[in-house]
């Protein structure tokens, strides 16, 4: 059953005041829907990594836009007793919340729910499939807080995210103009002709895109991926330590270039797929991928192709071989860090279906209300991007020339014929390095430079980010993946004057002199 009328009348009203010293206060660096925000020191960085404190905004995927997090306590308000845990939609909640349930060999009452209850059973968990005209959202409300605490964890991870844009309008707290299917048509369109592809899905995160395409590629009869080089941290955990419902999960993880080993593994009926990055993330490594996809093509496997790193017209996979290519669309496709979402594209009508198929069962799509956003950035991405690429270079070849720079990762292999640009990620190791150096740099004045988390965004970005993607990680474990916490992490903006940006981390360098 459809809502025709927003929910903020049947949902009590709660003090949304956050004590300074129980939160930090971190700051959007794009206005009220923004997917990332900046902190004012190191100090809280770690904070937050220690869980001494908890973020009031982060990057929107791993921490509760405030919209959210309000509608979340407003939840929890009407319905004591239980912690309300959020999906982009009742089925994807009752997907996540019984995969769960059957990976840890609970047999647990729940009961579901078309509209919002006046009461409530006392039952183990009640999942809540809300829908308002277009929009949708999801609830699993459970009894058990650590059982909660694994379900938002799992879901943070796999991206099933619930857009901030979907609870404004649902709460009927800001009047909305809402996308419709023909701007859903003529973003696909667009992203189609750049991709050089026949089909495009759209979901509500990059990883949103990851998980889907993992979990469908991924089966009980051959649940082997091999992965080459560094990937992006989620999905990493997604294929070594997150446990999957009716399959083992494993996972081969090789060095960018070892097409030998890829050779020797791709054969073993237990191999599903490849999955690998344009450029790796963060030590813009590049693949060759025209090898890569001839050893996929002559085994019968599939080759998935994350292409965010590089973005459309710097890299097209599909031409190359690749069988199914995704992209946070969150990134350098938006650039205004307005957007939150994932695309997955392919020629092929096969794999296509099957997504599809597994998409509306699921709901696992898009806000209708994330597609403005989109367009005003795929507008203007041909051009951005041209910038990104120049950016990127020159803020290379000022952290090359730097005395207190050892190593820097910028495509240190040369950049094939086949990627027109590297983008505009670039890092960086200083020497002598520390986490002394880490927090000095992040401290220092950066005119014209956020330390948020992201990439892709039209202002320059900075992070420490093996710092903060794998701050529970050993050394040694790290090492092995050719990683460092003291490692430096740029993503140049498109900015038309760079100079000031340029300076601002010239100067902060040579304060670690």
């Amino acid at each position: 059953m459809s809502e025709t009328t927003p929910f903020a009348g049947k949902l009590p009203i709660v003090d949304d005041a956050i004590p300074e010293r129980e939160w930090i206060h971190s700051v959007s660096v794009t206005g009220p829907y923004g997917i990332t925000a900046a902190v004012k020191d190191f100090g809280e960085v770690l904070d937050w990594q220690e869980h001494r404190r908890e973020l009031t905004r982060g990057y929107y995927r791993l921490v509760h836009p405030p919209q959210v997090r309000l509608f979340k306590r407003r939840l929890e308000a009407a319905y004591p007793g239980y912690t309300a845990v959020l999906f982009g939609s009742g089925p994807l909640a009752q997907k996540e919340w019984c995969e769960l349930c059957s990976i840890e060999g609970h047999t647990l009452h729940t009961q579901s729910h078309s509209e919002l209850p006046k009461t409530l059973e006392e039952v183990d968990c009640h999942l809540l499939h809300l829908t308002l005209d277009s929009l949708t959202a999801g609830a699993a409300l459970v009894r058990d807080p650590e059982l909660a605490e694994e379900l938002h964890e799992r879901n943070r991870r796999r991206g099933g995210s619930l857009s901030a844009r979907t609870v404004t309008a649902m709460l009927g707290e800001e009047a909305m103009g809402e996308g419709t299917a023909e701007l859903e048509r003529e973003c696909a369109a667009t992203l189609c002709e750049m991709e050089h592809a026949d089909h495009c899905l759209f979901y509500a995160s990059g990883m949103g895109a990851v998980t889907a395409v993992l979990d469908l590629v991924l089966r009980s009869e051959c649940p082997r991926m091999l992965v080459l080089g560094n990937v992006y941290r989620d999905t990493h955990l997604l294929l070594e330590e997150q446990a999957w419902a009716g399959r083992e999960v494993k996972t081969d993880f090789l060095d960018t270039h070892d097409l030998r080993g890829l050779q020797q593994r791709i054969g073993h009926p237990e191999v599903a797929g490849v999955l690998v990055e344009t450029i790796t993330n963060p030590l813009i490594e590049i693949p060759d991928l025209p090898e890569i996809a001839r050893i996929c093509a002559e085994a019968g496997k599939p080759l998935l192709v994350d292409s965010t790193m590089a973005g459309p017209l710097n890299a097209t996979p599909l031409d190359l071989g690749a069988t199914l290519v995704i992209h946070s669309t969150s990134k350098y496709l938006s650039g205004s860090n307005t957007h939150g979402g994932g695309i997955v594209l392919t020629n092929q009508s096969e794999w296509a279906e099957q997504l599809d198929i597994r998409q509306q069962r699921e709901l696992n799509r898009l806000s209708p209300l994330e597609f403005p956003a989109l367009r005003e950035g795929l507008s203007t991405y041909p051009e951005r991007l041209e910038r990104f690429n120049r950016n990127g270079e020159a803020l290379a070849a000022l952290l090359r020339s730097h005395p207190a720079v050892e190593t820097v990762y910028h495509g240190n292999q040369g950049r094939p014929e086949w990627l027109k640009g590297l983008a505009s990620v670039v890092s960086c190791e200083c020497k002598n390095p520390s986490l002394d150096k880490v927090g000095r740099f992040f401290d220092a004045p950066l005119p014209g430079v956020f330390n948020a988390p992201s990439l892709g965004s039209n202002q320059t970005l900075f992070c420490p980010y093996v710092l903060l993607a794998y701050y529970d990680k050993s050394d040694a474990y790290l090492k092995e993946c050719n990683l460092s916490k003291t490692l430096f992490r740029f993503a140049a903006g498109c900015e038309e004057d760079f100079a000031l940006v340029l300076k601002g981390i010239s100067d902060a360098l040579d304060g670690l002199l």
